[in-house]
Formats: structure tokens, sequence, C-alpha cells
């Protein structure tokens, strides 16, 4: 088995003997499928995967009704049967739920973009929830903010983010919602996409990179709390979804645009976290005074192909093969993934700031039009990386096999 070569972070400082270590679980809504999740739930169990996020989504037209919850119910319970914990990932069904498509006018006013009574409800939904799953204790509150196929329009009328300020009132309502519930749940912030255009103007997926959402994110919480008095911060770790794309991307180097990021690129995360939030209420990334919130790369994927005789496994057409998706020949084989998922868990380990790493998924959707990054083919038979995880997390536990790497922040910006 090949495996990529690893360097380590220019800006990471070496500590000694490792002491902290990782959850690996997946993202994958499949084991909500009843005649499914039997199976499902019992491979996690045998490969050592301890946690599955489920997706539930609001609807500004039902805001109240929490969808699939007979489903979800059944799911938490076989997963418990497996000793496997259920996460929840809570946002919008609609991009436009939050902000009725609208560009705000520019403002000061740290509440003056987005639904102001969507968003409470947006909240209620989530405490509502929060209380429905006694046994969930984990909850992930929006998802690609900075994404407009997620949280749309993402710029005002002067072409400034608006995301941020939308998406930040919604996680700071939810995170009081849930924390009311039960104050011992633990809340995650965001669910960062890895990239973005920071283009106003594209004609397509006009989109917030990661490094500058995290920075506007942190200057509108300054004023939000400023204005309200809040006392708390708005997430107990940050959401990242560190997916290469395209997934040919050197695991070393990570992304070119310094805005962006992947696993080789986490300093620009924790520095943009940290230059957004210093000095506020919200704990920041790191080793510094201060520091200490942990990370969570819940979503990551690397997509392959099929043998032939799996072909009625599948259905559709391959929409993401190309630049854009780089899933095409030595980039999208068993031994890639293997490769590259070996790489990221050995990585990751050793980051005294990741805590809990989600492969997206378990096993591969079946519409081709979706994401074939699973461990397992659509008809059960694993790949080759389903044994390495295997053997990996056998091996080690999810702890760092050397040195420990910890990060502490430059001095921001602002």
């Amino acid at each position: 088995m090949k495996r990529l070569l690893l360097v380590p972070f220019a800006v990471l400082a070496l500590a000694g003997a490792a002491h902290a270590d990782i959850t690996v679980g997946v993202n994958d809504d499949a084991g909500e499928i009843g005649a499914f999740s039997s199976w499902f739930y019992g491979t996690m169990y045998n490969y050592g995967l301890k946690v599955d996020t489920l997706t539930l989504q609001w609807d500004e037209g039902s805001p109240t009704t929490i969808a699939n919850q007979a489903a979800i119910t059944a799911a938490i319970q076989a997963a418990a049967s497996e000793k496997v914990s259920i996460e929840l990932d809570l946002y919008p069904l609609h991009s436009q739920g939050l902000t009725d498509g609208k560009s705000c006018a520019p403002s000061t006013d740290p509440e003056a973009c987005g639904d102001t009574a969507r968003i409470q409800q947006f909240a209620s939904w989530a405490g509502r929830v929060a209380s429905a799953f006694p046994g969930v204790q984990q909850f992930v509150i929006m998802n690609e903010c900075n994404q407009p196929l997620f949280l749309n329009p993402q710029w005002d009328t002067s072409g400034h983010n608006q995301s941020a300020e939308v998406c930040g009132r919604a996680l700071a309502a939810a995170y009081t919602a849930i924390k009311s519930t039960n104050p011992s749940d633990f809340v995650w912030g965001v669910g960062l996409s890895p990239r973005g255009n920071d283009n106003p103007r594209a004609a397509s997926d006009s989109s917030t990179s990661p490094v500058r959402f995290l920075q506007d994110i942190g200057a509108w919480f300054r004023a939000f709390a400023q204005k309200t008095h809040r006392t708390t911060g708005i997430m107990d770790g940050l959401d990242f979804h560190p997916y290469p794309i395209p997934q040919s991307l050197s695991f070393d180097n990570g992304y070119s645009d310094p805005n962006d990021a992947t696993v080789s690129n986490l300093p620009r995360i924790y520095q943009a976290f940290y230059d957004g939030f210093h000095g506020t209420r919200q704990k920041t990334i790191g080793q510094q005074a201060g520091g200490g919130l942990p990370v969570s790369l819940n979503e990551v994927g690397i997509q392959t192909g099929y043998p032939v005789t799996k072909a009625q496994a599948y259905s559709g057409q391959e929409l993401s093969a190309g630049a854009a998706g780089g899933v095409y020949g030595k980039y999208a084989t068993e031994d890639y993934q293997e490769s590259w998922y070996y790489a990221m868990l050995s990585t990751v380990a050793c980051d005294a700031n990741v805590r809990l790493v989600n492969i997206f998924h378990l096993i591969d959707e079946v519409p081709l039009s979706g994401w074939q990054s699973g461990l397992f083919y659509a008809d059960r038979t694993p790949k080759q990386s389903a044994q390495m995880v295997h053997d990996w997390l056998n091996g080690t536990g999810g702890t760092c096999g050397g040195p420990l790497t910890k990060w502490f922040a430059k001095p921001a910006k602002n």
C-alpha cells in the first residue's frame, strides 16, 4: 500500500510526548434507513468508528416541525446498541430561509441583517430538537455558511460579506436555546467550507473564503457582544470541512490561495479564528492564553470510481469528474483514497487542536450525482480504506504516534 509523504507544518511548534487523541466517525445519513441501520451501525462498531453525524434541516414553511423524527429516534437507538453516538447537524433547508433572499444595506448594527423572526424560529426549533433527542449531546449549528448553496445572498448591497452576520446571529441564538435545554450539550459552529472566491460579482458560486469568513464573523461578534452584553461565546468548538478540491491537490501543500484551507493548511484557519475572536468571550483555537477551542473535521472525503462489476449498485451520471472535482484517473482509485485517509488520520492525530474526524461517508451514495467517498461501495463491500481505518484505529487508538504538534497564534492583525 502506498503512503503519501508528510511534512510537518512550518508554523506548528513541536511539543513533547502526545497525550491527546481523536475520535473517528462518519458523516452519513444512511443510518436513518431502517432496513439498513443494523448493518450500518454494526459495521461502524466492527471498524472502530464511534460517531455518526445525521442531517436535520429546518423548514421555514413549517418552523416547528422536526422532520424524520421517528427515523432519527430509531437510528439513535440502533447506534446506541452498537456503542456509536449520534451527532445532529442542524441548518436551514433553504439557502434564503434566514435572509428572505435580500441583500442588506450596509449598517453598523450587528442585528440589522437577516430575518430576525425566522432566526428566532430557527433557534427555538434547535432547542426543541435538543429536547426531542436527549440522547444526543453534540450538535453542529449551520452548514457551510460561506457558500451560496447554503446561505444566500453572501453579500450586502455594497459588495461586503453579510453571510457571516446572518450565520452568526443564527448560531448565537441556537447556542442559547440548546444550552437552555441542557447546559452540557456541546455545540459546534458553522461547518465551514474549505474554499471561496471572495467575488461578489462572480457569474456563479459567488462565495466567501473560510479565512475571510472567520475574520468577518469575529468582527461581527465583537459588535454583537457589545450591543447585547453577551457574556458567553457562540460555539464550544469549530466545525470545518477540509475537502481538497480538486482532490488531486498535493496533500502536503494543499491550497495555493492563502484564504482557502484543507488538512495541511489548518493553521490558516486557526489564525483567522484568533484574528477574529481574540479578546472576546469566545475562546480561540490554539495553545496560547484564551485558546483551547477544539476543532472538528466533520466532513472530508476522497471519491473513488468503482469496478465495472459493481455498476448495478449505482445509478445516474457522474457529475464531479474533471478538473473541478478531481474524480478521474489515479486520483479516483482505492489506493489513492486509502493513502489520503491514512495521511489525514496520522497528521490530525498529532494536532493538539483536532478532536473529531468524520469521514464523508461510511458507504457510497447510490446516485453518481452524489458522493462516492465512502469506506464501502454501494453494494456494502469494503474498499481498501475500510481495512486501513480499522487497522489504524486498532493500532493507535486514535493517539498520535509521535510528538504532539501545538499551535500558537501570531499577534492579531487588528
